[in-house]
């Protein structure tokens, strides 16, 4: 057998009745990037180099672009945002998908754009959740891909008129927390 090392010391998953849970994605706190805009992709610490159940959760350091590339904002129908995190593989070989899904206004041409430019694209996703996590969909070497769109203008007053997409990667991990700042294209920077 081989000779294996935990680094990671043991620690209780505590839970405090009086901590404020709240759930949903900031309908402006979406960001995406194709993985070819990226000059270094960062990632969180593997198992062997983590020092703590967080550190192998969360990517502390910021991505970096190529020149005139950075993030582009998602603006999101309110309520409609969701980071989901699911189970797949079997015993001694589990995989996560994570998947981001949200509802963009309208059918117009923008979108639809949209949805036909990136469809196959490999993406990076950064997603703020409205109890200030920041989550990643994506990584360097498991991007995210499109996985389904729907469309529809609604038949009658008050219908919902909105393109849905949903993006998902395959990663050996939960959706990774995000702690690096948010670099939208040209150069700005949000903390």
């Amino acid at each position: 057998m081989a000779a294996c090392e935990d680094v990671i010391p043991l620690e209780n998953i505590d839970y405090c009745p009086t901590e404020e849970i709240v759930a949903g994605v900031s309908e402006t706190g979406v960001f995406g990037a194709s993985v070819y805009d990226f000059a270094t992709i960062a990632k969180p610490l593997n198992l062997k180099t983590g020092t703590s159940l967080e550190s192998i959760a969360t990517i502390a350091e910021a991505h970096t672009f190529k020149a005139e590339r950075g993030f582009h904002r998602i603006y999101i129908d309110p309520d409609t945002g969701l980071v989901d995190t699911a189970q797949v593989g079997e015993k001694a070989n589990l995989n996560f998908n994570n998947s981001f899904t949200g509802g963009l206004q309208g059918t117009g041409a923008k979108n639809a754009g949209y949805v036909r430019k990136y469809k196959s694209t490999p993406m990076i996703f950064i997603i703020k959740e409205k109890d200030g996590h920041i989550k990643q969909i994506g990584s360097e070497l498991a991007p995210a891909y499109m996985t389904e769109v729907t469309a529809s203008s609604g038949q009658k007053a008050g219908d919902v008129k909105r393109t849905t997409v949903k993006f998902m990667d395959t990663l050996g991990y939960p959706a990774p927390e995000y702690a690096g700042v948010i670099t939208e294209f040209p150069a700005v920077v949000i903390p």
